[in-house]
């Protein structure tokens, strides 16, 4: 996976399953969602770019791809798991929109 997936998919996993790192900032959340390019390595970069002046999000996304990284180096030799190929830019911003809101939305 290459590193643009690779923050993308820690991204989205913060959102989904960390919902309180977010909740001072969901209006401005959800309007640089909105202006997200429609290129991987830039819509990568403006994550990075996003989250970079947030500390409690920014530490948690670096123990989330340290985590990550000590999973994948614990694989057996030869294994060859059969991932399914990362989403495409839209599909990103799709998810992502869909994971805001459900953080915004009140719960049941």
């Amino acid at each position: 996976m290459s590193l643009e997936d690779q923050i993308m998919q820690n991204f989205l996993t913060l959102v989904e399953t960390q919902p309180p790192l977010f909740a001072d900032c969901q209006g401005e959340l959800e309007q640089w969602c909105k202006s997200l390019p429609e290129d991987k390595e830039e819509m990568s970069d403006a994550s990075a770019a996003w989250y970079r002046f947030r500390p409690a999000i920014r530490e948690t996304m670096y123990a989330l791809s340290q985590r990550k990284e000590t999973k994948e180096s614990d694989r057996a030799p030869g294994h060859t798991g059969n991932a399914p190929p990362p989403p495409d830019p839209k599909t990103y911003r799709n998810i992502l929109e869909n994971a805001i809101r459900r953080i915004q939305s009140p719960p049941k």
